[in-house]
């Protein structure tokens, strides 16, 4: 599917909705979606084009957590358009999480540690599996330890299919990195976690702020079900490459959090260094999709970084 323009997204709306639609703009394009904004009467929506109607129907689906510590906005309509599909949503208003500045930062924690909590309490009982989940709530693997080891996986309806190939001829280094990083996460991945919904991608303009808290989490296309410990990895993770965002400052939050309700992650550092294998490895394969050997690389150094450190810390 070519990626959708503004003009193609008005002659659109203007057939499919019963009232023209005013002020459109394109608000947003990532790797897989472009999302543009508008109004009809006082009220402001966004659609979203793009190729992969999972991703619509998985944020259809994430609605049902949505709650004052995690606004999720409301999926009105997902079909088919322009060769692809779309989705209708409520529009929310904010900053990008990972372009707010110091201070804001420290305002926002307590939100996002709100909706953090808020997605490692929800209620996915009636849900079954682990990993990424489809349209209709049911993820792939039997067990986390499955989902993470299947990282190493290149299956042919995958996104990124071919990323094995490309990772061997272009980059030597970056595939010894991945064979030193797969074979720790052999040795420490491991089935003793709750199981809760994450997101996993909670950057990237998936996560607005307004007013010093978390105004909406969108763009559940990477979510899964597992160790809540994941999404503050990924703080943690990439935190290099977003100083201003203090991922120490949000790991004691959250543990103070933790303290106050009686909870105690047990396995905590094996559990952490998990996630940060399973992150760089996946990335890993996704650089070499795309063909990025720079951050390829830096995504291999920051992998083995945080590993040795959190052995360290053991």
């Amino acid at each position: 599917m070519k990626p959708v323009n503004i003009n193609q997204a008005q002659a659109f709306l203007e057939a499919h909705l019963a009232a023209p639609p005013e002020a459109l703009a394109l608000i947003g394009a990532g790797a897989w979606s472009r999302c543009f904004g508008y109004r009809v009467g006082d009220e402001a929506f966004v659609i979203r084009f793009g190729a992969h109607v999972e991703d619509f129907r998985k944020d259809q689906l994430a609605a049902r957590y949505a709650a004052d510590a995690l606004p999720i906005p409301a999926v009105f309509e997902v079909g088919e358009a322009l060769g692809g599909y779309f989705a209708i949503s409520r529009r929310a208003y904010g900053e990008s999480l990972e372009t707010i500045d110091r201070e804001t930062w420290r305002a926002v924690v307590p939100s996002l540690v709100a909706a953090l909590e808020a997605m490692r309490t929800a209620d996915i009982g009636a849900m079954p599996g682990f990993g990424g989940w489809d349209e209709k709530g049911v993820a792939s693997f039997p067990t986390w330890k499955r989902h993470l080891l299947a990282v190493a996986e290149d299956a042919p309806e995958l996104r990124i299919h071919g990323w094995r190939r490309k990772l061997e001829a272009g980059s030597p280094a970056g595939s010894a990195a991945f064979a030193w990083g797969l074979e720790q996460l052999q040795r420490v991945a491991s089935d003793a976690a709750p199981r809760s919904l994450l997101h996993c991608d909670l950057m990237n303009r998936n996560v607005l702020v307004e007013g010093g808290r978390i105004s909406a989490v969108f763009d559940w296309g990477c979510a899964r079900y597992g160790d809540h410990l994941y999404d503050l990895a990924w703080f943690e993770f990439w935190a290099p490459w977003h100083p201003q965002l203090d991922a120490p400052l949000l790991r004691a939050a959250l543990e103070d959090r933790w303290r106050q309700v009686g909870y105690t992650p047990q396995a905590m550092q094996e559990r952490l260094i998990a996630c940060y294998l399973h992150i760089g490895l996946d990335h890993l394969a996704y650089n070499a999709h795309l063909g990025d050997w720079e951050m390829l690389m830096a995504v291999a150094a920051r992998m083995e970084a945080l590993v040795r450190d959190a052995k360290c810390r053991k």
